[in-house]
Parts: structure tokens; C-alpha cells; sequence
């Protein structure tokens, strides 16, 4: 009997499709391009964009929703293909790289001596879907540029910033895209902090990329 029972058991989970039992994966990538005419800076200038960080609450690859004024959920089937603070200081590089304001921009593997540094945390990176007929792509980055050929070694510039980016639906496509255009406002107004003449790494002359960012900041 006890064999008829275990045959009639196995035969009933062999009809059941453990894949239809739950969702798949999906995995997602933030890309940001800058567009226009680089700038023409110090030519001199190596930049060495260090790894960046992440607040606790967002070093995961899960996507993070704020469904309330203390709740937040993470997805646990959507998931950034990479860690978060490792693509947007990825991202930030390029950037960088493509503004012509340093004569080079490398990463922290390179063996290239810098004259400074770019530190970068990722303070915050969630959906806000706590108005469920108006959700928003919520970024938050703090920078810091140190100047290490100075003796002795000093902060050169410091900033926060952070965008609210409308989204059409709690979709995490569209939270992904929401987060694209938040972090490119961010670095347009990042690059132009920098090439502002109080920090010297802009030369006149030059014709910097038209500016669309509405960036608050801190």
C-alpha cells in the first residue's frame, strides 16, 4: 500500500511545471551617454575614479520600492545585472571621460599616478510609489573631488545631488529608464560644477554641452 501511495505521489509531481510555479529572473543595466562637444580643460590632469559606495539599504542588486513613509520592499526577480554603486561609478567615468576636462580619466585598477580623485557614494536609489497614480525614479549621489598633488592633500569640491524622475507605471523597466535620466541630470550638472573657473579645470573658450538639467541639489 505504502508503495502504491509513493508511485501515485510521483507521478503527481512529475505533471507539475516547477517553472510555471514561479517568475522568472530579469535582469536589468543603467546606461547614461553624454552627447555634445566635449570641453576643453586641463590637459594635464589625470583623474582617478575610485569605487564608488552605496548606503546599506541600497548595495543589493534588488530593486528597491518606498510603498510608505517608513516601508520600502525589494524585488527579489528584478535585479540590476550588477551592483548599483559599481554601474553609476562606472557610468560617472565615462562620463567624465568623455567632458574633456581632465587630459586623462582611469579607474582605480590603473597603475597611471593621478593629480586627483573622485569619491562617490550612492546615497539613495529606489521607486517611489507611495502616490500609486503618480510613482517617480528617486537617485541620490554624493561626489567628492580630492586634489592629491596639493601638499598637504584637500577637498577641492563636494556635492549632493538628487532627482525625482515621473514614471508612467510602477514597471521596473521603466523604473530602470527613470533612473537613466535622473543620473544623466546629475552628471550634466556634476560636469558643470566642475568646469565652473573657481575650481580651474575649464579653460575659456570652450563650448560646453547644451545644458536640459533641472537638478536639485545639496
Amino acid at each position: 500500500m505504502k508503495r502504491i501511495w509513493a508511485l501515485a505521489l510521483t507521478a503527481g509531481l512529475g505533471c507539475v511545471d516547477l517553472k510555471e510555479s514561479y517568475p522568472d529572473w530579469r535582469y536589468y543595466s543603467m546606461e547614461v551617454v553624454r552627447t555634445g562637444a566635449s570641453r576643453t580643460g586641463d590637459t594635464k590632469a589625470v583623474l582617478r575614479v575610485r569605487r564608488f559606495s552605496a548606503s546599506q539599504m541600497y548595495d543589493g542588486r534588488e530593486m528597491v520600492t518606498r510603498t510608505g513613509e517608513t516601508t520600502y520592499e525589494s524585488d527579489y526577480y528584478n535585479v540590476l545585472f550588477i551592483p548599483p554603486a559599481v554601474q553609476v561609478g562606472e557610468l560617472t567615468r565615462r562620463w567624465l571621460q568623455g567632458s574633456g576636462l581632465f587630459g586623462h580619466v582611469v579607474g582605480s585598477g590603473s597603475s597611471v599616478g593621478e593629480t586627483q580623485t573622485l569619491e562617490g557614494n550612492l546615497v539613495a536609489l529606489y521607486g517611489d510609489y507611495r502616490n500609486p497614480d503618480a510613482p517617480n525614479a528617486f537617485i541620490e549621489v554624493q561626489f567628492v573631488l580630492v586634489n592629491v598633488a596639493a601638499d598637504p592633500v584637500s577637498v577641492q569640491f563636494q556635492k549632493t545631488y538628487r532627482q525625482e524622475i515621473p514614471v508612467e507605471k510602477r514597471d521596473p523597466a521603466m523604473l530602470v529608464k527613470g533612473w537613466d535620466e535622473g543620473l544623466r541630470r546629475i552628471l550634466l550638472a556634476l560636469e558643470e560644477d566642475l568646469a565652473k573657473g573657481s575650481l580651474g579645470l575649464e579653460r575659456r573658450g570652450s563650448s560646453p554641452p547644451p545644458s536640459t538639467a533641472n537638478t536639485k541639489s545639496q
